[in-house]
């Protein structure tokens, strides 16, 4: 199937996740945006996402902004959405890096009804960011307190920012339920107000707009943010983040019904998958063991990590000082060394991460995180690491929709075999997924195994993947009843294959 065969007649897509997150949405927002999109929107989170795109051949990460914000000067309009919460410090600090690279946002348009999130969210967030003894692992973004308040109908939106008596008045009724903090409502408006007037000429109805739009016939993306296993309202509760990111919740974010959305595309990692906070993993490798050592977060990120599985002569006190005083410019250009000697080291990373030859599985796990890159986007953290669960996709593939895009697969060329999850084993083995922490705790993963295969990367047919992975794509699509539309071959937005 062409691309132009895919996207062919459709008026709404959406490019959603239907794992833990972090699986690539924003390479293929990008994709859809440059190729066919008018629109681009999105209707769920914060900034506690961060969706990556290879913009002119370097690494770009948005936190609130969809990724589809760098064709603005094409006329595509991008679009936050009713159902957001927004820092504006961190909204105004992505406009800037904008600013700084010549690059438009003219068409941005963002919810008058999307809430707002304020630095009393924030502190009372950062007081639960732990993943150890229970916490969830929080990005300490203020992401939930948020969110919490908008449920509670005591939440301030995007609109009230600018009548300033409403304002106050709200910050007044807000400072009663944070009595551990002192708020001060007039410096809080006080503060904001620079953020606030910035964007005011961007804030408006977006739900009426977008019902414009497409009744003027445009063609409309769809951003979804985190995934469907963490979703609120179906994903691994009470390890989940706090809005509903499935299909349903990205489309009533922007003030749309799922059954408008004529392609979802649920994105999947293959033949591994990751996930980032505590909760449980089925097919983790390491089990706990290896959720304990993520739960310490920083201490075992990239630097750490090339430091004592690969040698590399860090200072990681160094590091820690630059981390604690938010240097990121820094950080980001010795993070450039370290991924450049990853790169060069990727022989003895294979076999680390070679199952036979794997010392231990938080060996295994650390050496696929080294070669497939995953640490977090918003936080840095080391994301755990499992194999693909091909039931965990069955149950999102019934409340998301039939058709995937898988990635990835690029990162794990030439290990020796990879194995995708196929059963659960629990005195009665079974195939069925259960979102509750106790059944997924006490499964043991059962794994059809597949041999290893070569380079991907170069390839631009389905036909023409190595058979090992093109059979277990196949033997994937057929045990989830769903079906593979792209594979992802690399980081390039074109590094893509339409099935």
């Amino acid at each position: 199937m062409s691309l132009d065969k895919l996207i062919n007649d459709r008026k709404i897509i959406a490019v959603i996740c239907n794992q833990f997150g972090d699986t690539g949405k924003g390479k293929y927002t990008d994709y859809f945006a440059s190729h066919w999109a008018d629109v681009i929107a999105r209707g769920t989170g914060g900034n506690n996402a961060g969706h990556t795109i290879i913009l002119n051949g370097e690494e770009k990460i948005f936190h609130l902004l969809p990724a589809g914000i760098t064709y603005d000067a094409d006329g595509k309009t991008t679009i936050l959405g009713n159902g957001m919460v927004i820092d504006l410090k961190s909204l105004n600090e992505e406009l800037d890096e904008l600013d700084q690279q010549s690059m438009s946002y003219n068409n941005l348009k963002i919810s008058k009804d999307a809430h707002v999130v304020f630095p009393y969210h924030i502190e009372k967030d950062r007081a639960n960011t732990s993943q150890e003894n229970g916490g969830i692992g929080s990005t300490g973004r203020g992401i939930g307190p948020c969110y919490t308040d908008k449920i509670a109908r005591r939440g301030i939106t995007m609109g009230d920012l600018f009548d300033r008596q409403r304002l106050i008045r709200k910050l007044e009724r807000s400072a009663t339920h944070y009595p551990d903090q002192e708020l001060d409502p007039e410096q809080i408006a006080n503060s904001l107000e620079p953020f606030s007037e910035r964007i005011k000429p961007f804030v408006a109805d977006t739900v009426s707009e977008m019902h414009r739009f497409i009744n003027q016939g445009k063609k409309v993306l769809l951003e979804g943010a985190q995934g469907l296993l963490i979703s609120i309202e179906h994903g691994t509760y009470p390890f989940v983040t706090s809005s509903d990111c499935s299909l349903s919740g990205t489309a009533t974010g922007v003030g749309l019904s799922a059954r408008d959305v004529d392609l979802p595309l649920g994105i999947i990692k293959f033949p591994f998958m990751t996930r980032v906070g505590a909760g449980p993993f089925p097919t983790e490798i390491g089990g706990r063991d290896s959720e304990s050592y993520c739960a310490k977060g920083l201490e075992h990120d990239i630097f750490y990590e090339a430091k004592e599985y690969l040698g590399m002569q860090i200072d990681l006190n160094e590091i820690r000082e630059l981390q604690a005083n938010g240097n990121s410019e820094a950080l980001a250009e010795k993070r450039v060394g370290v991924v450049d000697h990853i790169r060069s080291s990727k022989d003895t990373l294979l076999d680390l991460a070679n199952t036979e030859s794997a010392t231990s599985p938080i060996i295994q796990g650390a050496a696929m995180r080294l070669l497939a890159g995953e640490y977090g986007a918003t936080t840095a953290r080391p994301r755990r690491i499992g194999w693909t669960d091909a039931i965990a996709a069955r149950y999102a593939r019934r409340i998301n929709g039939p058709y995937f895009i898988l990635t990835k697969p690029d990162c794990l060329e030439n290990i020796d075999e990879f194995r995708i999850c196929t059963g659960y084993r629990n005195g009665n083995d079974t195939t069925e997924f259960r979102k509750d922490e106790q059944s997924l705790r006490t499964v043991a993963p059962t794994y059809t195994s597949h041999k290893g295969y070569g380079n991907v990367r170069n390839v631009k047919e389905f036909e023409n993947l190595p058979p090992s992975l093109k059979n277990a794509i196949v033997d994937f699509d057929k045990f989830t009843e769903g079906e593979t539309l792209i594979v992802s071959t690399g980081p390039e937005s074109e590094q893509t294959i339409v099935k």
